[in-house]
């Protein structure tokens, strides 16, 4: 279940409502640039398969293996995603709307230039999430722990990121930030500090960051 998430004045925080599935029926074989409606899988491999373009609506995939699959421009609709494992993911220009992910185990992923919408990923281990480019709208991420993130060039707006450990922050130019949250949850470091316009953090984040934005104005501190 998702839950409507709280927020301080000010920002707005994501509002997830939770998906149902019923029906579904037991998954076989994808074929290339299929539309799956209403299919569960359940500990199926679809490593190595070409699914550039397949679309799963009101499906669920359970302790699915991704591995180096091509689901470049896949669409994920109303659906639910739990224990997924791929040392490789390659989802570029990838689609995600109403979809929950649950304790994905994911190596390095590739979703670069895609769209999420009404998103919620919680729990789960992630080494590279590379969501350069992307547009995030009405996303949670909830007790992740992550490796490196790459937000370069992404359009958020509500975006909160709960509990989460994030080793490597990466900001960059040409993105945006409209009520993007990284309250109670801890980071390393950041690369491309300009980047957090836009951004809410907390006070106990906030004295991290100022050895950092010390540095990036020339600032000297002295007792």
């Amino acid at each position: 279940m998702r839950p409507r998430t709280s927020g301080t004045a000010g920002t707005k925080p994501p509002v997830l409502d939770p998906v149902r599935l019923q029906g579904l029926t037991p998954g076989a074989d994808v074929p290339v640039g299929s539309h799956q409606e209403a299919v569960a899988y359940n500990g199926d491999s679809f490593a190595g398969l070409e699914l550039r373009g397949a679309v799963f609506s009101e499906c669920s995939l359970t302790g699915v293996s991704l591995d180096n699959a091509d689901l470049t421009a896949a669409r994920f609709l109303e659906s639910t995603l739990e224990n997924l494992y791929a040392p490789v993911l390659r989802a570029a220009r990838s689609t995600f709307r109403d979809v929950e992910i649950s304790n994905p185990r994911l190596g390095s992923a590739e979703l670069y230039g895609g769209a999420w919408n009404s998103v919620r990923v919680d729990g789960g281990k992630l080494d590279f999430l590379n969501l350069r480019g992307c547009t995030l709208t009405n996303v949670l991420f909830s007790n992740c722990i992550i490796g490196e993130l790459d937000l370069d060039g992404a359009r958020l707006n509500r975006v909160a990121f709960r509990n989460c450990r994030i080793d490597s922050l990466l900001l960059g130019s040409g993105g945006t930030a409209v009520d993007a949250d990284l309250r109670g949850s801890a980071f390393r470091s950041i690369t491309g500090l300009a980047g957090l316009k836009g951004f809410t953090v907390d006070e106990e984040q906030l004295l991290l960051l100022a050895p950092l934005l010390a540095d990036q104005l020339g600032l000297r501190v002295e007792a």
